[in-house]
């Protein structure tokens, strides 16, 4: 089963991920900002207290401007993966995409682990590889490397990121750090990369360049979906709520908390929603899988239905006899991502929608049927 509602825009969804940047303005006594004034320019004006980096000939426009506009604290780590670990830290905790910045060539390849981190925990973060100037590039050659440590970053992190990109075109340069921001900290959150030639952050660019924000949709939620969950909540003999990273990644955790205490359903969690109830809240049952509580296994096994909120259900929760966790029980599957949904585990009636609409929509619901 799953809810899909096509010719309707959900306008509470639009309300929590349009995350449109304002535009930019970067004052240079009337002339034109060079691509690295401009960034440094927008990070800050987008809440970005820290940059972390390794410095490297490539990003020493980018470092530069970062000291000189001395709004921005610049951290210099000994390697390129702690910077990808500290921006990685910071898009959990803040919700603002983290910042790290590495060289061309082992600088950049150096971020790779921390980028797959983000990408697969759904952490919103923004990675500046610095490249060789662009008339240095090999382009069409066939040779593997013209400029030096010049690397394809952009074609290796694809498959770990939610965008990769290199800017060639200066006046660009504006354009793809609005569409980087938004892209990271909407929908299912992740990694963005850009590769920025040095010639480029050095060229002047038009600062003012309008642009087109892309907002992510989702299916529209309708009262027969959340009086269908409560439903099954109210008639299950032994139902549990599993919460899972993507709680924490919709800014929910308030709004779980505040449904926990309204329909009083015991919560067990993976390991990135270890926080999602405190610990003392009678509700919370504890960690789900190979590396759980023992009782928390005894209780998913014995329970009748489970409401899974943004959790991917994988091998260290379900086990690898994934046949004998959904045995005869009811299981609603709410995720951002329909991918997850009916992926190993099959059978759930899925729901596809970000958690934060979902559960205000759920907490109206119940809360006036209570009333």
């Amino acid at each position: 089963m799953q809810y899909v509602d096509q010719n309707h825009k959900q306008e509470s969804c639009r309300t929590v991920l349009d995350l449109t940047p304002d535009p930019v303005q970067v004052d240079r006594g009337g002339l034109n900002a060079s691509g690295a004034d401009f960034i440094v320019e927008y990070l800050q004006q987008q809440g970005v207290p820290y940059v972390y980096e390794v410095i490297g000939g490539m990003i020493t426009r980018l470092v530069d401007a970062i000291h000189q506009q001395g709004r921005i604290g610049l951290i210099s780590v000994h390697h390129e993966q702690a910077a990808a670990f500290a921006a990685d830290a910071m898009g959990r905790l803040t919700g603002i995409p983290g910042i790290a910045m590495g060289t061309s060539g082992p600088g950049a390849t150096n971020l790779l682990t921390g980028i797959g981190s983000c990408y697969f925990d759904s952490v919103p973060a923004i990675f500046i590889t610095g490249q060789v100037n662009r008339n240095e590039q090999r382009g069409n050659r066939p040779t593997r490397q013209l400029g030096f440590q010049e690397t394809d970053i952009v074609a290796i992190a694809k498959p770990i990121t939610k965008a990769a990109w290199q800017i060639n075109d200066p006046d660009q340069v504006p354009h793809f750090f609005q569409q980087a921001f938004q892209l990271a900290a909407s929908g299912r959150p992740g990694p963005i990369l850009l590769d920025i030639p040095m010639d480029v952050q050095g060229a002047e660019i038009n600062a003012t360049l309008p642009f087109v924000p892309t907002v992510e949709q989702f299916p529209a939620l309708s009262e027969e979906i959340f009086d269908d969950v409560l439903r099954a909540l109210s008639v299950a003999e032994r139902p549990l709520i599993l919460v899972g990273a993507g709680i924490r990644s919709a800014n929910a955790i308030p709004l779980l908390r505040q449904l926990v205490d309204i329909v009083r359903v015991p919560v067990v969690n993976s390991l990135l929603s270890v926080d999602a109830l405190p610990y003392c809240h009678p509700l919370r049952v504890g960690l789900i899988g190979t590396y759980g509580n023992r009782w928390v296994n005894l209780a998913v096994g014995r329970s009748d239905m489970i409401l899974v909120l943004g959790s991917r259900l994988d091998i260290r929760q379900t086990g690898a006899a994934v046949s004998a966790f959904k045995a005869n029980r009811v299981i609603y599957h709410v995720d951002i991502d329909a991918g997850e949904i009916n992926n190993r585990l099959q059978g759930c009636k899925s729901i596809v929608a970000h958690l934060h609409p979902f559960l205000t929509g759920l907490v109206n619901v119940v809360s006036r049927t209570q009333r």
